[in-house]
């Protein structure tokens, strides 16, 4: 046991060395002197109500914000006059860039692939990390010239005279309320809208305006930059800072961006605190959430407690002082022991099963504890998705010695075997999923679909990964240096409590149809999700719904992990309930129904999210649809190994409890 504390004990330092030096918000200390370039880096844009549908598909002019991104002046050879035309990341199937070009209004006259050419010379784009590469994000130089501590007013950022077309195009994002996307230094965010829409009179009259002038304010300490805000100013106080696009006509458009500093005295190291208190607003109603399902498993422990001790207890009592009782003459719980612990069907896949399951838990309680430590952040783009790809990979020699250690307590032979399926159960279909979503992205040439080296790349980390299968899989291994031992004998050496296993398993008598494994399942997960409900609907807004921005990103760790540890309990209450009622109606096939009844939280994840999508969301096009459902299947399936995987523990630790005080014929 000290040897498996102390492995795991190393394997938590690397993690969280890995976790500190690869996803911890970077704090170089950058400092700057008046006028110093402050970098500031355009990332995408996309539909308000469809987030992940951030794509260029509207042509090159819509493809991103015409303001926002960089302008691209060139010399037509048709007209010698100058004009703006906005390019974009376009990420096509091998994930080539395209477009994005910047070229300042000076550009002298002259050809166009020349012209290009030399616009290629003022494109920076940022390197991305794997996690920004899977999100969807390309952070390339702002066309925005901010210098530290000079403040500007209407500085021009592009001239365009905009086809009826172009109108129509932007006309049609603003109808979509499209949103663009902005980082400084790759960790402050900024948002704003394309445009707004007027009602005119009482009849359905709508105008619609482009915003043609936005402001920048930014705070700095000394000679730090601590945050950065922007705001489009709005028709009703500035009318000419709009344009309107009502009409399908060619339209002359002056971009303009307005900067204004302005000194505080918050430190660099906190600049991050203002986005995580940007939802601590609504952080005390959630308590009382939190303490009204702490009071409800108070109320489900002690009426278990209870029946505990008045029944459960005096049946121990009375087989402790009576002795040893013909099995013929006993009913219940007790009339099974000779077949209790009967190895289950399909030991193998139980096995991977609960390796997989072991794997997840310690994936989310790691995650959950660094993100309450602040070791990283989720406003920094890809730092989530890249700590979930380091802490999966690590953690999987959790699966396999879990795996392997069960599969020789039920007299498995083919651990090798076993320790392939442990990798592949959730890991495969999860980059099936992925595959066929991505397809599915670059169809429609979205931000979000990945290059093909990228795919090649996690392919490589999940195949990487069964070398760390394989090796826990040795250690689960070596700790049963004899023959491998069924978990009657198990019991026998831990417990003293020498059970006898019969070679003919007695007949299940016929039960009631409430007490079988369908309606048990659905009857397993309602407490259980009762007590995740309120918060997994603020998950689900934050990762997929931008109308509330006070939720746009989910920071409130210690509330996320209360309520995780709260769910634990839940799922180990309810099962041993079901499990104890299972044993009383002399049914004891509990094995596989332990781990069903635990994982039938994932059951109610997924009808949750097909709840959401049709009574709250308001999203549309195939695909975000896809890409929710997709995904949120891989995170219900997840749900129903881990907590499968916790309801079979604790219903294991429970029956062998109850029958160690049981005598063997």
């Amino acid at each position: 046991m000290e040897k498996v504390l102390a492995k795991l004990v190393l394997v938590v330092g690397v993690l969280m060395h890995c976790g500190s030096t690869q996803v911890r918000s970077d704090a170089k200390h950058h400092r700057y002197k008046a006028g110093d370039y402050v970098p500031l880096y355009v990332n995408k844009v996309g539909p308000f109500l469809n987030p992940r549908f951030s794509s260029f598909g509207f042509g090159l002019v819509l493809s991103l914000y015409v303001f926002v991104v960089s302008p691209t002046c060139y010399t037509s050879p048709f007209n010698a006059s100058l004009k703006c035309l906005t390019l974009s990341l376009v990420t096509g199937p091998l994930g080539r860039l395209i477009g994005s070009l910047e070229c300042c209004a000076a550009c002298p006259c002259a050809p166009p692939i020349a012209s290009l050419a030399r616009c290629l010379n003022h494109i920076e784009e940022r390197k991305q990390t794997l996690g920004e590469m899977l999100s969807g994000d390309h952070l390339i130089n702002a066309p925005y010239k901010l210098e530290f501590l000079v403040e500007k007013f209407a500085e021009v950022a592009c001239r365009k005279n905009l086809t009826k077309e172009e109108v129509s195009q932007f006309r049609t994002a603003i109808k979509r309320e499209y949103y663009f996307q902005m980082y400084y230094d790759d960790d402050l965010p900024v948002r704003e809208f394309v445009g707004e829409i007027h009602k005119q009179g009482i009849l359905d009259n709508y105008k619609y305006f482009l915003y043609k002038h936005i402001r920048f304010d930014i705070l700095f300490n000394k000679d730090r930059v601590i945050e950065i805000n922007v705001e489009a100013y709005p028709r009703a106080l500035y009318p000419g800072a709009t344009v309107d696009l009502t009409e399908d006509k060619e339209t002359y458009v002056e971009f303009v961006y307005t900067v204004f500093w302005k000194e505080v005295d918050i430190p660099f190291e906190k600049r991050m605190e203002k986005y995580s208190s940007v939802a601590l607003h609504s952080v005390e109603p959630r308590w009382f959430i939190v303490l009204n399902s702490c009071f409800t498993l108070l109320l489900l422990a002690g009426f278990l407690v209870r029946y505990y001790m008045r029944v459960l207890k005096k049946d121990l009592t009375e087989l402790q002082d009576e002795g040893l009782v013909s099995s013929q003459e006993e009913r219940g719980w007790k009339s099974i022991r000779d077949d209790v612990f009967t190895c289950p069907v399909h030991k193998s896949l139980l096995s991977a099963a609960l390796g997989s399951g072991t794997q997840l838990l310690a994936l989310t309680i790691l995650v959950l504890l660094l993100g309450i430590f602040d070791i990283f952040h989720p406003h920094k783009p890809g730092c989530f998705l890249t700590a979930l790809i380091v802490i999966y990979a690590i953690t999987s020699c959790i699966a396999g010695y879990t795996a392997t250690s069960f599969n020789c307590q039920l007299e498995g032979t083919n651990w090798l075997g076993n320790l392939l399926l442990t990798g592949c159960l959730f890991g495969g279909p999860l980059l099936f999923t992925f595959l066929l979503l991505n397809s599915i992205a670059t169809a429609y040439k979205a931000s979000i679909a990945v290059s093909l080296s990228t795919i090649v790349a996690l392919v490589l980390i999940w195949i990487d990964t069964f070398p760390y299968v394989v090796l826990g899989g040795i250690f689960g291994k070596s700790s049963y240096k004899d023959e491998p031992q069924d978990v009657c004998q198990n019991i026998e050496a831990e417990l003293q409590a020498p059970l006898c296993i019969t070679k003919v398993p007695r007949e299940i008598p016929p039960l009631r149809w409430y007490k079988r494994a369908l309606p048990q399942m659905a009857l397993a997960g309602i407490i259980p999700f009762s007590v995740i409900r309120f918060e997994l609907d603020l998950v689900i807004l934050s990762v997929w719904d931008l109308r509330d921005k006070d939720h746009r990103n989910y920071v409130v760790y210690t509330i996320l992990f209360t309520t995780f540890i709260l769910l634990l309990i839940a799922v180990c209450l309810v099962n041993v309930l079901c499990t104890w009622c299972q044993l009383v109606a002399e049914d004891y096939k509990w094995w596989w129904r332990s781990f069903l009844c635990g994982g039938s939280i994932g059951l109610y994840v997924y009808g949750y999210c097909i709840y959401y999508y049709f009574a709250k969301s308001e999203w549309s096009g195939s695909l975000q649809i896809s890409f929710f459902f997709g995904y949120m299947a891989c995170i219900s399936y997840g749900f129903f190994l881990v907590f499968g995987t916790v309801g079979f523990t604790a219903s294991f630790c429970f029956v062998r409890y109850i029958y160690s005080s049981v005598k063997c014929d």
